[in-house]
């Protein structure tokens, strides 16, 4: 357990993180980590970086940029990163492994300190309840920025933005943790070299879970022969109703359900729910059929949503981007069916790509995205045009229908058909769109 006594809080800057982590680490911080992280205010006083090598890039970015750096590291991430100075935290996140991994570092700066830095801490930098919004432009990163703490942790509506540093000019973010206790820091570990057989199994996996989210239907001949489903009679309809109302009320909505009610933030964006997402226990809950009444809505009151901030302070771990998790809920719904009152052979365009860095991709994925939103079409006539399963088509349906990203008005249609992307002049955006549409990359 982190020592209050004796410990200061852990001066950090995230680095490469997504929005969701970043905002999960702000629950935490305001909360019960207020007293064992802080995030530094310029780069003079950092401690610990806290970086997610799932991220693409990102380990690549931290051996091209901060390879001799001293200063130790958090590293989030499914797999056990055995690095010199360096906390692994497994995903997805607790407040008990953050607590943990702070300490560790604490116990690593004794042994091995820092050379000295000017750094301006003051007593007060603990008081803050919220984490700080950091500057945007490296100007400004040695002018110490204050804010103004706020009584409730849902004031902030904006996310922690990444620090620039002038080593680092432009860092992306990226996903959730978890931490271990204790931390070897007298070797160093090379890059894990993987086995024949666990290349094996991971592929197994990974065949497995696009079955789990995209079904196994074979290609149909004629439109009568689609398998349907109504996304009314699952959770993902009460989802979609309850995500429609928290906008609307911009208040936080409660979908009440059982083993546990899943709560909407909509300014946020993000979920809450003690409902376990990573087990067959969660595909159950999403493709079971919901009977009537089974499932309510209700805004919750001032009262309330106080005790939601407490609790999400000291469970992390239980937050979910709310985009992620209605994609990947749709899926498992779906199973690569449409929905029944689908038109078929109607055109559509996507209106933008969702996030990639947030959803759970599958096969395909990209180039579907790029075909339908520069070329809308029916839903047959863009697996054919790209000579692929049409259950992947399927299922990005779902998604982008779940998230509402779909536009159906066939004025607006029409017109999105005629700003495709220019062939001639070899633009970024083309060529990617040209690469895409020809199967350049596997997603």
């Amino acid at each position: 357990m982190f020592q209050e006594s004796s410990q200061k809080p852990l001066i950090v800057e995230l680095m490469d993180i997504s929005k969701q982590n970043e905002s999960i680490l702000k629950f935490f911080i305001s909360g019960i980590g207020k007293k064992v992280f802080n995030i530094a205010t310029n780069s003079a006083e950092v401690e610990a970086y806290i970086i997610d090598y799932d991220f693409p890039g990102a380990q690549a970015h931290w051996d091209n940029n901060y390879a001799d750096s001293k200063i130790p590291r958090i590293i989030l991430s499914t797999e056990n990163h055995q690095v010199d100075r360096a906390v692994w935290v497994p995903k997805p996140l607790s407040s008990k492994n953050l607590i943990a991994a702070a300490t560790s570092i604490k116990e690593l700066l004794k042994e091995s300190p820092l050379p000295s830095r000017k750094i301006n801490n003051t007593e007060d930098d603990i008081g803050e309840d919220i984490m700080p919004i950091k500057p945007k432009t490296t100007s400004n990163l040695d002018k110490k920025t204050t804010t103004t703490p706020k009584s409730s942790t849902f004031e902030n509506k904006k996310l922690l933005a990444p620090l620039i540093t002038s080593d680092n000019p432009v860092k992306h973010s990226k996903n959730i943790a978890t931490a271990k206790p204790k931390l070897e820091t007298q070797k160093v570990f090379k890059k894990n070299v993987k086995t024949p057989e666990e290349i094996k199994l991971e592929a197994e996996q990974r065949e497995n879970r696009w079955q789990e989210l995209c079904g196994n239907n074979s290609d149909y001949t004629a439109s009568s022969e689609v398998s349907r489903y109504v996304p009314e009679n699952h959770f993902i309809g009460k989802l979609i109703a309850g995500v429609r109302l928290a906008k609307q009320s911009q208040q936080i909505v409660e979908v009440q359900s059982k083993p546990h009610s899943v709560f909407i933030l909509p300014n946020e964006h993000l979920i809450f729910t003690q409902i376990l997402i990573d087990n067959k226990d969660f595909i159950a809950f999403s493709r079971s059929e919901v009977k009537l009444g089974e499932m309510n809505l209700h805004i919750l009151s001032s009262i309330e949503t106080g005790k939601l901030e407490l609790k999400m302070s000291e469970q992390p771990e239980h937050i979910h981007s709310l985009e992620s998790f209605m994609w990947t809920n749709s899926l498992l719904a779906s199973q690569g069916r449409l929905p029944a009152t689908l038109d078929i052979g109607k055109k559509t365009a996507l209106k933008y790509w969702p996030s990639f860095a947030r959803i759970e991709a599958f096969p395909y994925s990209m180039r579907i995205a790029a075909l339908w939103h520069h070329s809308p079409d029916t839903l047959f006539e863009m697996s054919s045009k790209l000579g692929i399963p049409q259950r992947y088509v399927f299922a990005f349906y779902n998604g982008a229908d779940a998230l509402d990203l779909i536009e159906r008005d066939p004025k607006r249609v029409k017109q999105q058909m005629k700003t495709k992307p220019k062939k001639k002049g070899g633009g970024l955006i083309s060529r990617l769109f040209n690469r895409l549409l020809k199967g350049g990359g596997s997603s």
